[in-house]
């Protein structure tokens, strides 16, 4: 099947290749940095940031579920031969030289070797699951993909590989493995969580079969956080992710908004009998989320695989709704203050890119506009645009 892709699948990854090295974001370093200490013995890394913070160059808290710390510090430890003492030196290097390192290119393309195999991966799973050549060559070479993989450099890819991958057995009515994907991704993030329900309904007739199995998707994470269930440390390290308060904090009438309308999607999904509705639920789900929740640029990467078929398959006006949804998302995401959302991601090109104007730092010099008022109207104007998108695809049987 793949052999007609292959010089497709090679330009691909010859793309990739040159892009990885020269882009940065200050996250994969303070991920690799608490993964580092895995391979120093420390398996209850909640416990020894807490114990140690005093004494260590970086000071925040690690955010994620053990089955994170695990599997990269896992993957660091295979590569350590490759990436030389002077790694560790940059690694632990939070002073004022920390982007002043001449092997931060070949940091970068080392470090996202992983994520090419995964983003590679998804491709495939994509063109098995829809037997379409335009979403496999949409996937390969959409710049949106590429700058959240590649650009920001995070690993939000490998559960969203393992959703997709959940999806793929979902297809093919093989509950367990379904249900064991998605657990896997769930006890690497919490927010594969919100893909269960539509995993759970897709065949209505199935409650019974679903019901056997949907314990399964529960396993990977109780056993992964059973050790540290009762250690404060991990319950403040995790809480402070703050992806469930900023799912809760819009509301309306003391109610939070994106539950209530999380619940009439997948009512509306339940009694849809259209071919794509598991894609267009995520869909939905996926415009109103990012219209209420102040979103961190790399939560795109967990929806945008299910959406490519909606827009490959929709007409011109819904293909211009889509794009402007997300042009108007980048404008968001550049009104960070925050450069190494901007020029900051070229520092291994050359660290004084961290130095230039910023968008917002250039709206606020330049106009008498408020960057930080700008970016909320853009948000709100992502609210409307996805409540009337989704409307739109619920009727949309």
């Amino acid at each position: 099947m793949l052999s007609k892709y292959k010089k497709i699948l090679f330009l691909a990854i010859l793309i990739r290749v040159l892009i990885m090295p020269f882009f940065y974001h200050p996250d994969i370093k303070s991920q690799h940095y608490h993964f580092q200490f895995l391979s120093r013995g420390i398996f209850n890394i909640y416990e020894y940031l807490s114990q140690n913070k005093s004494t260590l160059g970086y000071k925040d808290t690690f955010n994620y579920l053990p089955l994170t710390y695990y599997t990269f510090g896992i993957t660091q430890a295979i590569t350590k031969p490759f990436l030389g003492n002077d790694f560790y030196l940059w690694l632990n290097d939070w002073g004022e030289n920390k982007n002043n390192y001449i092997n931060i290119i070949y940091y970068m393309f080392l470090l996202k070797i992983p994520y090419l195999i995964l983003d590679i991966g998804l491709a495939i799973l994509l063109l098995k699951i829809f037997n379409n050549s335009k979403i496999f060559y949409f996937w390969l070479f959409n710049p949106i993909s590429i700058y959240l993989i590649y650009v920001l450099g995070n690993f939000d890819i490998l559960p969203t590989f393992l959703t997709v991958l959940s999806f793929y057995f979902l297809r093919k009515q093989k509950l367990l493995f379904s249900y064991l994907s998605i657990g896997l991704a769930i006890a690497l993030k919490m927010y594969p969580i919100i893909f269960v329900a539509f995993i759970f309904f897709y065949e209505p007739k199935n409650i019974l079969k679903h019901l056997k199995y949907c314990c399964f998707s529960l396993i990977p994470l109780i056993i992964t956080v059973i050790p540290f269930i009762n250690q404060n440390t991990f319950i403040s390290s995790f809480l402070g992710s703050g992806l469930t308060q900023k799912i809760l904090e819009y509301k309306l009438l003391n109610l939070p908004i994106f539950p209530i309308l999380y619940l009439l999607i997948l009512i509306n999904y339940i009694f849809s009998k259209s071919k794509y509705k598991f894609e267009l639920a995520v869909t939905q789900t996926f415009l109103i989320f990012i219209g209420l929740v102040k979103f961190h640029p790399q939560w795109l990467i967990w929806f945008f695989p299910f959406i490519l078929i909606i827009f490959i398959n929709s007409k011109i006006f819904n293909k211009l709704y889509l794009i402007l949804f997300f042009i108007l998302i980048y404008i968001y995401i550049f009104l960070f203050n925050d450069n190494f959302l901007f020029w900051g991601h070229l520092i291994p090109i050359d660290s004084a890119f961290i130095d230039i104007t910023s968008p917002f730092q250039l709206i606020k010099l330049k106009t008498s506009i408020n960057p930080s008022l700008l970016q909320q109207q853009i948000h709100q104007i992502l609210l409307l645009l996805g409540i009337i998108g989704s409307f739109f695809y619920a009727k949309k049987k």
